[in-house]
């Protein structure tokens, strides 16, 4: 009985579930970022002499359970908004349910890649990754293959040239050679993708090595410890009082400038700001707050004697605006935000004691897109204004802040994070985590940044990301193909003779 049991596993839906909660042990809280490179090797071993029917299926079930350990926060701070259990578990399943989809849609053309070639398997995940962070409204770059690598920076300098996005191709490579290597497969056949992988590991590997120039640069973090997901009467005072704390280090520090999350204020023109903490007199300061009445804008402020100020163009979905707000009524039983904020129109950058600097406010950190075309602009420094207090204690903040070392590897930028509760930190433009600040507690972290005078020029990493999206219709069109020319490998061994009968 036990061996039809491992039977039914090994043909249904076991391999891609085994596969799926080794992928989770990746992210955080595990972080056994290094499992990467063999955790999708079951899922893969089956999907190598698939057809499409159980590949759509398995990818299905490695979507759903993936994406029930990595949407954990989302009941989590539903139930917070809401008191409900039931409201908080609704969304939770709604989004795996969803979201397993793309999965379905990754298997079913990881499946036709392995009649082409070995390469374009990851090709073909790495073109679904792009797919579902950029999904019009429903964009959310979350999960992602190469992301559990971040700990590692010497392992993923390659995302400089083709983001996030080529650095998950590259561990789906590993996972498809050693799954072959498991399948005993003629050397022949693994020589090419061995090859490009050990190329994209020196090419890393070299860029780690080389050493980053510019000018220095003193910077202040400021992390209030005070959380602002759910206020109270108390909360502003505590707000005022941690940023004149944090300003007054600053000083003592010789910083050039102070950054501070998002959401510290409220703004209500549209024009320069009347801020206590942005005067003359006191240091430079960049910040994000709400600004307006109609239309809202989250937007970064930045003032050394002069404003700059600079609109997010990344908004999140039910967070900062509700599709479907007038013809869903039982979206009010979630008490979601009353009014929609308004996107900028465009990608701006602001001025600060010198520097130029991209800020991304909390949510555009997910957006390797964002980052680049900040570099292309002229942008010495990215700055990451966040509030992750909704979500803690869950996984949610550790990922979040992860962000930023993958959009300073990628736009070759220092980048900093500022964020009310934490993780703050800088990072440099290699990934490495220069300083960061103890969570939940006050912080005016310093520190010292190499700040290029403009970010190196790569237009290969502007363009790779959609070349991988590009090349799913002509996966599929191939793998079809393939499979009207030639008999799949389980075809092959129906048909061989066997050794009775030679």
């Amino acid at each position: 009985m036990w061996k039809a049991s491992i039977a039914r596993f090994r043909t249904g839906c076991g391999p891609a579930i085994f596969s799926a909660l080794l992928a989770l042990c990746c992210f955080p809280p595990m972080h056994l970022g290094l499992v990467a490179f063999v955790a999708w090797v079951p899922w893969l071993l089956q999907l190598r002499e698939a057809d499409g029917r159980t590949a759509f299926r398995s990818g299905l079930a490695f979507g759903f359970v993936f994406l029930l350990g990595q949407m954990v926060w989302l009941p989590v701070l539903v139930r917070s908004w809401t008191g409900s259990l039931a409201l908080a578990l609704l969304p939770w399943l709604l989004a795996a349910l969803v979201g397993q989809l793309y999965f379905g849609l990754a298997g079913w053309l990881m499946a036709r890649a392995y009649r082409i070639g070995l390469l374009a398997v990851p090709a073909a995940w790495a073109g679904v990754e792009v797919l579902r962070s950029y999904m019009p409204v429903l964009a959310f770059p979350w999960g992602l293959a190469g992301f559990p690598l971040w700990p590692y920076p010497a392992l993923i300098q390659h995302a400089h040239f083709g983001t996030i996005v080529l650095v998950g191709a590259w561990v789906l490579l590993a996972n498809v050679v050693f799954a072959e290597v498991l399948s005993k497969a003629e050397p022949s056949r693994l020589r090419s993708p061995v090859l490009v992988w050990v190329f994209l590991l020196l090419v890393s590997w070299v860029r780690f090595g080389a050493p980053v120039q510019g000018r220095t640069v003193s910077v202040t973090i400021g992390q209030p410890g005070v959380d602002l997901a759910f206020t109270d009467g108390s909360t502003e005072a505590k707000v005022r009082e941690a940023i004149l704390e944090i300003l007054a280090s600053a000083a003592l520090q010789r910083s050039a400038f102070t950054v501070l999350p998002e959401g510290l204020v409220r703004v209500p023109t549209l024009g320069e700001p009347d801020v206590e903490f942005a005067k003359p007199g006191l240091p430079p300061v960049l910040f994000g707050a709400q600004r307006g009445t109609g239309p809202v804008y989250q937007s970064a402020f930045a003032y050394d004697g002069r404003w700059s100020i600079a609109d997010k163009t990344r908004l999140v979905v039910f967070g900062e605006f509700v599709p479907g707000r007038d013809w869903l009524p039982f979206l009010d039983r979630f008490r979601l935000p009353a009014g929609d904020l308004t996107a900028g129109e465009r990608l701006s950058q602001v001025e600060i004691a010198g520097t130029r600097v991209g800020p991304l406010l909390c949510f555009e950190g997910l957006f390797w897109d964002l980052a680049d075309r900040h570099a292309r602009a002229g942008a010495q420094l990215l700055a990451i204004l966040a509030i992750d207090d909704w979500y803690v204690g869950t996984p949610a903040p550790d990922q979040l802040a992860a962000n930023a070392v993958w959009r300073a590897v990628e736009s070759g930028l220092p980048t900093v994070r500022a964020a009310t509760l934490g993780w703050s930190m800088a990072v440099d433009p290699r990934g490495r985590i220069l300083a960061r600040a103890p969570f939940g507690q006050r912080s005016a972290l310093r520190a010292e940044l190499q700040l290029p005078r403009r970010a190196e020029p790569n237009p290969l990493r502007a363009v790779l990301p959609w070349l991988f999206l590009g090349a799913l219709p002509l996966i599929a069109w191939l793998g079809r193909a393939s499979a009207d020319t030639a008999p799949t490998r389980s075809a092959e061994r129906r048909t061989a003779p066997r050794p009775e009968d030679r």
